[in-house]
């Protein structure tokens, strides 16, 4: 399907008053606003007409809907609804069913150019329509900053909540193996801005203060978010079998040290990695993930026994880069993989994933209390 180009506020606006914008079944009459009823700032106003009854409603047209925008927009609204009971109502391109969620916690109306939304008045009115696809294009986004490669860089503020400056961001995330630019790093902390997870600053005046803050605000919206997103890595090869000949902290060492030579990557499993971070037993085989299952097996030679009875190692061939983020020296995987992985298991893998999620924001805490200045 072809995606038209995002309108802009003005060409909502145009829609509203040319009657284009359309919500069954309300009836949706575009009027200017009495100046002496409302501040210039309004967009205008819109009369909703239902069976016998109508209601007016203040006009703020968005461009965007993330978060951010429709914050602003939820106050800018309900300052500019005068003194004839106007009430608020936001217009925007599209509306995604969180969006309408949030809208109706806010008691605020709100509709989009794809027949989704929601209109409200108490004690009289109540509508709401989700399920209309997307019909906008969205340029120089990404589309979605918690899936995937880009998604390392939410991650990197569940280990580090804050720093001073895009670069620093991006120095750390590559010192813990991460392998994206610099725009990416920028794109993605400004689409958890939009979501109210990060709040970014200008520094101040000198050089040492210059550059943009980055700080963590809600890191369990964050971790939710990662989540909802999180799918399990595509695995081109398994290769299951048994070490003979050789303990499980040489094998990673072995491993560990061929990865850093050959620049192939390789971390256990978050699933085997549960140890380091919760109580629970696991299966006597520990999985790694790694980009070379051929070489791997190489490296290991005949220590390595291909089978299915009595195993001991699986190793997983898969190129995902965010399953080899911020893993530790001896391979174990990130806090965050960790609960990631769990997340998608049964009950009791859940009820293990609170346990590390207690760790991740224990972590948090901790190094939000270092960088809190001196009295």
């Amino acid at each position: 399907m072809s995606r038209e180009t995002l309108p802009t506020e003005v060409d909502i606006e145009s829609r509203l008053k040319r009657g284009e914008v359309e919500f069954p079944p309300l009836k949706l009459t575009w009027e200017k606003a009495r100046s002496k009823e409302t501040s210039t700032e309004i967009d205008g106003a819109v009369r909703v007409t239902w069976q016998k009854k109508t209601f007016r409603f203040a006009v703020e047209c968005k461009r965007l809907s993330n978060p951010k925008t429709l914050r602003e927009a939820f106050a800018q609204a309900r300052r500019n609804i005068g003194k004839e009971n106007l009430l608020p109502l936001v217009v925007v391109p599209y509306l995604s069913e969180r969006s309408i969620d949030e809208l109706e916690s806010e008691r605020v109306s709100g509709i989009d150019l794809c027949g989704n939304g929601i209109v409200t008045v108490p004690g009289e009115l109540f509508v709401r329509r989700t399920g209309a696809i997307n019909r906008f294009q969205t340029e120089g986004v990404i589309k979605n900053v918690y899936r995937n490669s880009s998604s390392v860089v939410a991650r990197l503020f569940l280990a580090q909540p804050e720093f001073d400056s895009v670069q620093d961001a991006l120095s750390e995330l590559v010192r813990r193996g991460g392998r994206v630019t610099l725009p990416t790093v920028s794109k993605v902390c400004k689409g958890m801005e939009n979501d109210l997870i990060l709040e970014r600053k200008r520094g101040g005046k000198t050089e040492q203060d210059r550059g943009t803050k980055l700080r963590l605000i809600q890191p369990e919206k964050l971790l939710e978010r990662l989540a909802e997103n999180y799918t399990l890595p595509n695995v081109a090869t398994r290769l299951t079998g048994k070490l003979i000949g050789i303990e499980s902290a040489q094998t990673r060492e072995l491993l560990r040290g061929w990865a850093d030579k050959t620049k192939n990557q390789i971390a256990i499993t978050g699933t085997s990695s549960v140890g380091a971070y919760a109580v629970m037993a696991r299966e006597g085989v520990q999985e790694f993930y790694c980009t070379d299952v051929a070489a791997a097996v190489r490296l290991l030679g005949d220590r390595f026994q291909p089978t299915d009875r009595f195993a001991t190692i699986r190793l997983l061939e898969t190129r995902d880069e965010e399953v080899y983020f911020d893993r530790r020296d001896d391979l174990i995987a990130s806090p965050v993989q960790t609960f990631l992985e769990l997340s998608t298991g049964d009950k009791r893998d859940k009820e293990t994933a609170d346990q590390v999620k207690a760790v991740i924001m224990n972590g948090i805490s901790g190094a939000k209390a270092k960088t809190k200045p001196r009295r």
